[in-house]
């Protein structure tokens, strides 16, 4: 999977997703809420195929269906009770916090934390499972992993607000 994110300034955001099966999937988040999705065949990803006009309220209904809020086949039940406590969190590192300029190993997130940085998205670049070396810029933003106590205090040992 490729999950590419850009500014369209005076817009909102769009977000762009390649499947693991070479499908293109495009979400246009504007300033007003609205929300647009192009879908692409995986041979021509100039031209849509389809294209959806959501309102806000429609978009969140949506993707509550799609997180399992409404419907979760059994086998994701079982998932759900083995990972109950886990939490997944997307931060954005502030220019003053002391993650920003230091590797992911000099910074010690796991030690001084318990959580595991498994993804950072600098500007248009989504770096998966990012190597210990990898420096962590102020403005990226750092996709962790670990229980929601761990996740607290990775925001609180590191003082960004949650």
């Amino acid at each position: 999977m490729e999950f590419k994110e850009s500014d369209l300034p005076g817009i909102g955001k769009k977000f762009s997703i390649i499947t693991s099966a070479g499908e293109k999937l495009t979400v246009i988040v504007h300033v007003t809420g609205k929300r647009e999705i192009f879908v692409f065949e995986p041979d021509d990803y100039d031209e849509p195929s389809c294209d959806i006009v959501l309102t806000e309220e429609e978009a969140n209904q949506l993707g509550s269906v799609l997180m399992g809020a409404y419907y979760r086949p059994e086998q994701e039940k079982e998932k759900e009770v083995l990972i109950e406590n886990l939490a997944i969190e997307w931060v954005k590192v502030p220019p003053d916090s002391p993650l920003a300029g230091k590797t992911i190993r000099e910074a010690d997130i796991r030690r001084r934390s318990g959580v595991t940085v498994i993804a950072i998205i600098r500007e248009n670049e989504t770096i998966v499972n990012p190597r210990p070396d990898e420096v962590i810029n102020p403005g990226d933003t750092v996709v962790i992993v670990g229980t929601r106590e761990q996740v607290e205090n990775f925001l609180k040992e590191f003082g960004i607000d949650g």
